[in-house]
Formats: structure tokens, sequence, C-alpha cells
């Protein structure tokens, strides 16, 4: 069989991995996690209506020394753990990642599994940026921001790329391991990483807890359609 032939089949026998059934299990628990999360929420907020301010501002004021409203609550050592963690769901940084991740993956196994990533990174960060042009929310203003921000506030893209991102890295390099305990650490330790980053957009007061829960909600959602559904379309 030609040399060229040989790649070509290998990439598709490494694809065949990418099936609905390997998905982790820790994903659609997590999306369960989120959503009840958001549900309750909601109903929260729904109880607390007659407030003079809504659950989403109360939360972010309540993170904010009550003395001075530009420092969070906690100490200083808070601000820099915050500002790290909103670092990994930043533009730099991702954008740094995924090209690298996306050319370590033409690398070793190739064109199909490149196309794969990339479409699902930028094609999550494109749905992202049509759900905030779509619904226009602004951003908290009841508090200074800690973190520079142009785009409207709904969904929290920081918190949706991260997910994305991560998550798909994670699992993508969990195809490669037949360790049980070390497929669930490469899922769960995305997983962690994009929660922390959606924490830290709240405590920078440039976005409502519901702008983060539907961000996390988007990415998860959106990398599970990626592996149940598109490796089947590159073949």
């Amino acid at each position: 069989m030609p040399r060229n032939a040989e790649t070509d089949n290998a990439h598709l026998q490494r694809l065949d991995r990418f099936d609905a059934a390997t998905i982790p299990r820790a994903l659609p628990v997590a999306l369960t996690v989120v959503v009840i999360t958001w549900g309750a929420f909601e109903v929260l907020a729904t109880r607390l209506r007659d407030s003079a301010e809504d659950l989403d501002h109360q939360i972010v004021f309540l993170l904010r020394d009550p003395r001075d409203h530009e420092q969070m609550i906690g100490p200083l050592a808070l601000k820099e753990v915050m500002r790290d963690f909103t670092a990994l769901g930043g533009y730099a940084v991702l954008t740094v990642t995924i090209v690298a991740f996306a050319f370590f993956q033409r690398l070793q196994n190739g064109p199909s599994h490149c196309r794969f990533f990339l479409m699902t990174t930028i094609g999550g960060y494109l749905c992202s940026m049509l759900m905030k042009k779509t619904v226009g929310r602004d951003r908290p203003a009841i508090v200074p921001h800690l973190s520079h921000v142009e785009t409207s506030s709904f969904p929290s893209t920081h918190s949706m790329m991260s997910a994305i991102t991560w998550l798909t890295i994670g699992v993508m390099l969990s195809q490669h391991s037949d360790h049980p305990a070390i497929r669930r650490l490469l899922t769960l330790l995305p997983l962690l990483l994009a929660f922390s980053v959606g924490i830290s957009r709240v405590f920078m007061g440039v976005h409502f807890p519901t702008d983060v829960l539907a961000g996390w909600t988007a990415g998860l959602l959106w990398t599970w359609a990626a592996f149940a559904i598109w490796p089947r379309a590159l073949r």
C-alpha cells in the first residue's frame, strides 16, 4: 500500500475513536449540574424580584469591598488569583494555545484532527459572538471593571471558550491513553479550569453570574455536539 494511503488510513482509524460512545461521562454530568444551577438561580432571582437590585447585580456587588468598590472582597492575593484564572480564558492565551495545539494535531494525527479542532474552537467563538450580538446585554455598571472589555455581556465568551478549548484539548489527548484515571484527569482538569475562569469573570466585575452560566452551558453543549457529530462529517 502506498505510504500516503497508509497515512490517511491511520488518520481515519484515529478519527474513529471520536464517537459519541467515547464522550466522557463527566461532560453531560457537568452540563446537567450547570443547567440545574442556572435553573435554581433563576428561581431564587424570581423570589427576590421585589428587591432593589436583582440577584445578578447583588452578587456582583457582594464580591466587592464595601469600603472600596474598586477592590474585591478578601485578601489582595485573591485579586491576583482571579486575574490569573481570567487570563486562561483570554484572547492571547487561547489564541496561542489553539494555534499550538492545532499544529501539534497536524503533526501527530494528521489534517483531519487539526481540522476538527479548529472547526470546534473557531466555530464556538463565532457562535459566542453571534449570541452576544443577538442579546446585546450591557456589562455590569455598579462596580468598576477590573479587566478591559469591549463586547456585550451575554454570554461570557471567556467561560464559553475556556470550556470549549480546554475540554476539547483534554478529550483529544485522552484518546491516546487507555488508563481510565488519566482519561478522567484529562477531562476533569479542563472542566475545573473552565469553571475557575467563569467565576473569575464575576469577581472581575465584567460579567453577571447568568452570563457565566450561559457561557458554560453553551460551551459544554458545543463541545458535546462536536465530538458526537462532526467527526463523522470529516471522514
